[in-house]
C-alpha cells in the first residue's frame, strides 16, 4: 500500500470498540489486516484514543467499515471528515483536479 501521509482520529472507547467489531464483519478489503492490527494495540487508558491511520488505510477503511450501530457510524463520520480534511490539506491551493 502506498504512503501518503497520517490521519489521526480521535474515537471514545466504546466507538473504538464498536470500530474493532465492525472490522470483523466487514467483507475483506486491501489493509484489512493491518488496521485490525493498529486497532487491536491501541491502549486502554483514558477516555479518549486517538488512533493513527495512514491516509490511503483510512480511506479504504472509511469506505467498508459497515455501520452497524449508532458509535460505528459516528466513528465512520469521524474517520470519514477526517480524511477529507486530510484530503484537502494535501492539495495545493490552486491546483487544478483532474476528473
Amino acid at each position: 500500500m502506498r504512503y501518503e501521509g497520517e490521519v489521526r482520529i480521535r474515537w471514545s472507547w466504546v466507538e473504538l470498540q464498536a470500530v474493532r467489531e465492525a472490522v470483523e464483519l466487514t467483507p475483506p478489503f486491501a489493509g484489512r489486516e493491518e488496521a485490525r492490527a493498529i486497532l487491536r494495540r491501541r491502549p486502554r487508558t483514558g477516555h479518549v484514543r486517538d488512533v493513527k491511520l495512514d491516509l490511503v488505510l483510512a480511506e479504504h477503511l472509511a469506505v467498508n467499515l459497515l455501520a452497524v450501530d449508532m458509535p460505528t457510524a459516528i466513528a465512520k463520520s469521524k474517520l470519514l471528515r477526517a480524511v477529507q480534511h486530510a484530503q484537502r490539506q494535501t492539495h495545493e491551493p490552486g491546483a487544478i483536479e483532474a476528473a
